[in-house]
């Protein structure tokens, strides 16, 4: 499950992911809402609050491989993690990282308020 966070605004996007990421997640929310601050901004931010995350269903880590390849735009990408956060899944975000010349971070989700000023700085 995915919502998008209120603390989001101009080419800052913030979401909270709860559980497994479906492929209606990216469809319904992600994607458009990404799309929606590159038609305004040439580059956006992204704080990715996650608690209890799961993966992804097939449809969703084929839609994330979609976005990561299609979405070079995101300047800074910040991930706010809680204690089921594996180790694997932080390769995974900086590989994606490496390949878009993406800046990232992850902060533990005790440091979110510092998490938001290092996206907006």
């Amino acid at each position: 499950m995915i919502e998008k966070l209120p603390e989001s605004s101009g080419n800052i996007l913030g979401f909270h992911i709860r559980g497994k990421l479906t492929e209606a997640d990216y469809l319904n929310l992600l994607v458009p809402e990404m799309e929606k601050a590159m038609k305004i901004f040439p580059k956006i931010r992204i704080v990715l609050v996650m608690e209890n995350f799961g993966g992804w269903t097939v449809g969703g880590a084929w839609e994330d491989l979609l976005l990561g390849l299609k979405f070079t735009a995101v300047e800074k990408l910040v991930t706010v993690i809680d204690e089921s956060w594996d180790e694997w899944m932080t390769l995974l975000f900086r590989t994606f990282a490496t390949l878009t010349g993406t800046e990232l971070r992850f902060f533990k989700k005790e440091r979110l308020a510092e998490a938001w000023e290092w996206v907006r700085a």
